[in-house]
């Protein structure tokens, strides 16, 4: 016997001798028993942890091992995933004889552990509740300028500044003017002319000395004079220099152009008069947006300054054309304004609320079979006709977009939660399940979907009425199919899905967020009153983050109204920056994300919009950068949705979880250092 031998036997007498002393101990077999407990427990906990896999897995041969996490990893034989190291589990071959190409059966207790839920497709008229931001501006149309219509020197401004209301026929200007004498003149010798000529001749004669008089008042009346202003000429029989001019509306002195003493040219600008009863509230509305929106729907505004009160009006126009900058498109809406409450500049939001029928007409009862005028929404008539106030002729309302409101030709859409479909861009799959069959199981199937109505999709094409489509679970079907390499979402052929294509654009979004390789390249040559403005944005989102990390509803909500102002603010300005396609990308996702109406209660909408809104902000650091010396950092929670993970910008490294609140403050870790701007130039 070698020495090895004679080492290895004792070593094995040696062991053998310590399990019989073991077996006489009274702690043994409580320990054994605790590891015999804890080793099924982890059995248990790996196989539900293999979802539905395990399910086939068991009655099928295997020839190749790939990883729940990367199915594109298929390997012959057993071992570790080289990207995340999680053990490989068995790809089954093959299934039952009639699964088709995206057909998945289950067991009844692997569906219990998936979770999967099922819900009828139904027919219903599709609501969706369309939130719009905007300011309030002047109507155009209730406008009115005060030019110089006769040259001549200011003596008198009855009106000194702006903002005064004044009313039709109050006196503006006195303006003395030499040719303006000359022209009164010429009226008081036309008119005693006239009776001369009347008092001796009838005839050709009369009529002629008549029309030099008419002539001469006409000359005065393109130079502002009024008929009654004529007549007490006429009645004093002297001329004067002096002309009054009159407000020609009632309304606000909204701009003052001349100074008192000043000599002014025909056509020099005066005063500019604004009738602010009726007011303009131009929205802005995305692409996704303009299913809903129709000429003549009501759309009920407020208005941070005015809380607790609800104005309504009617759109009058939407904009032809795209803002290619935006991404939006102007939506204007009329709204009286009596009371003049709203004042032009002031932010508001709008509301539409819109029902959809199947052929993408919208749903508005009120309207429905009516006659409308093009040009005045509010102008409704039951029959064909002229509008009363422009006289163009009354328009259908179904050639505007309106549905017709028969039952008999009318059938609601189609609709799905939106839940149901997995969406790639491309794509739409939807998994339903089968009829009949003696065991769960699902087909996906690839869908035409109509616009998204709130919580709910309209089917355009690929399902029935009646139809059971999973609403939860569909995810882990799909990727059931693509660790079998058969159709699924993301691989509509089947087989290994390429690395870097098992994502939807939020997980990249999120992932890149968590490992930084790299980021946006900055933006040059950015105005130090830009990036100022851009630091009230800052601002609102700490505010914003620290208010949920404190679980503050009622300031959080706050300030992502307030963030959502102070996006606006530049958008709207006239900085080069504010017009960039960068700027565009950031600003639209934050003004459409924070310019909702959160519920008071309702902490998942506004933590799940505090994701959006902070990987917008995030983006607009890497671009634009900040004023301030001090660093800015990206902090990532691997916990926040389901363990999905989320990023969010704080301002310092200690973590302060806005996802948890005070349930899990701490949970999170730095992923990334945001240095502050270094390119500002002085306007």
């Amino acid at each position: 016997m070698t020495d090895h031998a004679q080492h290895e036997n004792h070593r094995s007498a040696g062991r053998l001798g310590w399990w019989i002393s073991a077996r006489r101990q009274p702690f043994f077999w409580a320990i054994l028993a605790m590891l015999l407990v804890a080793g099924y427990l982890l059995r248990g906990g790996s196989e539900r942890s293999h979802g539905l896999e395990d399910d086939a897995a068991a009655s099928a041969p295997t020839s190749m091992w790939t990883c729940s996490m990367h199915p594109q990893i298929q390997l012959p034989e057993p071992g570790r995933c080289p990207i995340c190291f999680m053990d490989l589990i068995p790809v089954p071959q093959g299934g039952g004889a009639d699964d088709g190409p995206r057909v998945l059966t289950v067991s009844e207790s692997a569906r219990a552990l998936a979770q999967i839920v099922t819900t009828p497709v139904r027919r219903g008229w599709a609501h969706a509740t369309v939130r719009l931001v905007g300011k309030v501006d002047y109507d155009e149309t209730r406008v009115a300028d005060i030019v110089a219509l006769v040259p001549g020197r200011l003596s008198r401004l009855y009106v000194d500044y702006t903002g005064i209301r004044v009313r039709k026929g109050e006196h503006m200007i006195e303006i003395d003017s030499p040719g303006l004498y000359a022209a009164q003149e010429e009226l008081l010798q036309a008119v005693a002319r006239s009776k001369q000529v009347t008092d001796v001749a009838t005839g050709r004669a009369a009529d002629q000395a008549t029309e030099l008089v008419e002539s001469a008042r006409e000359k005065l009346r393109r130079w502002g004079l009024l008929d009654e202003q004529m007549r007490q000429i006429e009645a004093r029989g002297t001329p004067s220099d002096l002309l009054t001019i009159y407000a020609p509306i009632s309304g606000v002195v909204i701009d003052k152009r001349a100074l008192e003493g000043t000599y002014v040219m025909v056509g020099n600008p005066i005063y500019r008069i604004a009738d602010l009863t009726t007011v303009w509230v131009m929205l802005e509305a995305y692409e996704s947006d303009l299913p809903w929106l129709r000429y003549g729907q009501r759309v009920t505004i407020t208005s941070a300054a005015l809380p607790g009160e609800v104005v309504t009006g009617r759109i009058v126009f939407i904009d032809p054309i795209l803002d290619p900058m935006t991404r939006t498109v102007k939506v204007r809406v009329n709204v009286p304004n009596s009371d003049y409450k709203l004042k032009p500049g002031m932010f508001v939001r709008g509301v539409v609320e819109a029902d959809i029928a199947t052929s993408g007409l919208v749903l508005d009862r009120s309207l429905a079979d009516k006659w409308m005028c093009p040009m005045h929404p509010e102008v409704v008539s039951t029959a064909s006709g002229a509008c009363s106030i422009c006289g163009m002729p009354l328009e259908r309302a179904t050639s505007l977009g309106y549905a017709s409101i028969s039952k008999d030709t009318l059938t609601p859409p189609l609709v799905i939660p939106a839940s149901a479909p997995l969406i790639t861009g491309q794509r739409a799959v939807v998994y339903v399940k089968l009829p009949d069959r003696s065991a769960p199981t699902y087909e996906g199937r690839e869908v035409v979907l109509g616009p998204r109505a709130g919580d709910e999709y309209i089917v355009v094409s690929g399902l029935s009425e009646g139809e059971e489509v999973v609403v939860n679970g569909a995810f882990k079907i799909d990727s059931e199919l693509q660790i079998r390499a058969k159709p699924s979402m993301m691989s509509p052929q089947g087989g290994a899905i390429p690395a870097g294509h098992l994502h939807n654009g939020m997980d990249r979004q999120d992932h890149r967020a968590e490992s930084t390789p790299g980021h946006p390249q900055r933006v040059s040559g950015l105005s130090a009153a830009f990036l100022e403005a851009l630091g009230t944005v800052y601002d609102s989102y700490f505010n914003l983050a620290e208010s949920l990390a404190a679980d503050d509803n009622e300031t959080a909500r706050r300030a992502m109204s307030t963030l959502a102002n102070s996006v606006f603010s530049i958008s709207s300005s006239s900085r080069p920056e504010a017009t960039s396609e960068p700027w565009a990308t950031v600003s639209n996702q934050l003004i459409r994300t924070a310019g909702r109406d959160f519920e008071a209660d309702d902490w998942n909408s506004l933590r799940a919009a505090f994701d959006t809104v902070s990987a917008a902000m995030i983006e607009c650091d890497y671009r634009f950068g900040h004023t301030d010396s001090l660093r800015h950092y990206v902090t990532f929670c691997p916990m926040a949705f389901n363990s999905r993970g989320a990023s969010w910008l704080a301002k310092t490294e200690a973590v302060f979880n806005p996802y948890f609140g005070q349930a899990m403050l701490k949970c999170g870790k730095v992923t990334d250092r945001i240095a502050g701007s270094m390119e500002a130039s002085d306007e």
